[in-house]
């Protein structure tokens, strides 16, 4: 007698993930409730990751598929070897305390694309988990709480790989699958193609995750670059990341992050086409910032928040109500983004002289 088919097809990108693994697969074994596959695609490890997945094949359906290293790559490889109707991207970091996750988070994707369906006829729906890091570290207690908090949203640079992404194959073939130009900022480009194209929603449940990179590189310095890279890809400019990609490999993965080099390509990459074309790049920057103006709104809400005691991404949000509602239009008008890029630039450059002396 045959198995039933998947409707679930998880897609786990790994490259030497000998130690995060276990984890994931015991909690994917722990689920309840939905039927589904697991597709590791392995962009060529070389410790026991793909040794550790043969320990779960008795209780977990898993296939094994190969690419080249770049995390778009290999779930575009993934996607491609998979069965399902829905597709879920996980990283392999990722843990799972909910039983019911998958069975929930399936149940509530299905009833939100049936109800968008009859609103508008629009069934281009994607989903993400909101997120809990784990932290070996007790500082930045507000600034971890905002980012929790923020990743329940369905905004702008409040989606990443880390949260799961949830979407059939229907659309997912129609977005033309992750970019593989780069070997980062996949997840980052295909959620701006979903808020261009569909609707994201947020799915119930939490999924758990490392906090280990902004600890050791540092909160502030990787929430910089993090800013610096969200900002140079909606304004389009690709180039910066071809540079960036050589500094971040030279940096010592032991110590914090050293902005210093990031600092530089982003000044020559500004300037590159003279002046005039820098001062429409400022522009665009402070436009940028403008859209995002919200976050500080939010902020605050976060703050009032946490002082109640309320679980990250519970709370009311009042501040942030208030900016949609009237602020929103004015600081995205042409002369607030001309004040906002023209702020950019005297704290960009204060950062850039001052990494500079030091």
């Amino acid at each position: 007698m045959s198995s039933p088919k998947p409707s679930l097809s998880v897609i786990v990108p790994t490259l030497n993930e000998e130690k995060s693994l276990p984890q994931l697969l015991s909690n994917l074994a722990e689920q309840r409730g939905i039927i589904f596959e697991i597709i590791l695609a392995d962009g060529g490890s070389h410790d026991n990751t793909l040794s550790i997945s043969k320990q779960f094949t008795n209780v977990l359906t898993i296939k094994i598929v190969r690419s080249g290293p770049g995390r778009g790559r290999q779930m575009n490889q993934g996607a491609r070897s998979s069965t399902a109707t829905e597709l879920l991207f996980l990283h392999a970091d990722s843990k799972i305390t909910e039983p019911y996750l998958l069975h929930n988070a399936q149940q509530h994707f299905g009833f939100s694309t049936s109800k968008s369906k009859k609103l508008n006829g629009n069934t281009n729906i994607a989903g993400h988990f909101g997120l809990k890091f784990l932290r070996q570290q007790s500082d930045y207690q507000a600034a971890y709480y905002f980012y929790e908090s923020k990743t329940h949203l369905n905004r702008p640079d409040s989606i990443n790989g880390d949260q799961g992404f949830w979407i059939t194959r229907r659309y997912f073939d129609a977005l033309k699958h992750f970019d593989e130009s780069l070997p980062y900022m996949e997840d980052a480009r295909l959620a701006l193609q979903i808020f261009k194209t569909g609707q994201w929603i947020t799915l119930p449940g939490i999924i758990e995750t490392s906090a280990r990179r902004f600890e050791l590189e540092g909160l502030k310095q990787r929430q910089i670059l993090n800013s610096f890279m969200c900002n140079f890809n909606a304004l389009g400019l690709s180039y910066f990341f071809d540079a960036a990609l050589d500094a971040y490999k030279s940096q010592d993965k032991s110590n914090k992050l050293i902005l210093r080099p990031f600092l530089n390509i982003a000044h020559q990459q500004i300037l590159r086409n003279g002046w005039r074309q820098a001062l429409k790049r400022w522009y665009q920057t402070g436009g940028y910032i403008a859209d995002n103006a919200w976050q500080l709104a939010f902020a605050m809400d976060c703050r009032k928040n946490r002082k109640k005691a309320i679980p990250s991404g519970k709370g009311p949000t009042p501040y942030l109500h208030f900016h949609d509602q009237w602020l929103a239009r004015v600081i995205s008008s042409p002369p607030c983004r001309a004040i906002t890029g023209l702020l950019t630039i005297i704290w960009f450059y204060s950062l850039f002289l001052t990494r500079q002396h030091n």
